[in-house]
């Protein structure tokens, strides 16, 4: 899974989360972290979301989502992510997407906008 941005720019992004098979997990997680660093290496997250802080709903379709603000990306620099996605239910991490997020250039500022 990769996302692709301008910086500074709002992105929904939803995911369900399946079985091998293809069907709805049909899991209730106790917390799900989607956080960002430069590198796997980095020992400091850029910004994450959790359904623990509410930055991560679920949804009544049994998706999730969250929304990548300005705010999150504003700071950083146009280049490419990582990312990760944790599910964790109980004491075990059920599961992890790894992903890249692209922030690539503005066109229209928030001050063109207007």
């Amino acid at each position: 899974m990769n996302i692709t941005m301008p910086r500074g720019d709002i992105r929904p992004v939803s995911f369900t989360v399946t079985q091998a098979n293809g069907t709805d997990a049909g899991l209730e997680f106790d917390e799900i972290y989607f956080t960002v660093k430069s590198t796997f290496q980095d020992k400091s997250f850029l910004f994450q979301k959790r359904l623990g802080n509410g930055t991560i709903t679920r949804e009544p379709d049994g998706s999730y989502a969250f929304v990548i603000r300005p705010e999150d990306t504003d700071g950083l620099r146009v280049a490419k992510y990582v990312f990760d996605i944790e599910l964790v239910l109980g004491s075990e991490i059920k599961q992890t997407t790894v992903g890249e997020l692209i922030l690539t250039n503005e066109v229209t500022f928030a001050g063109n906008e207007g």
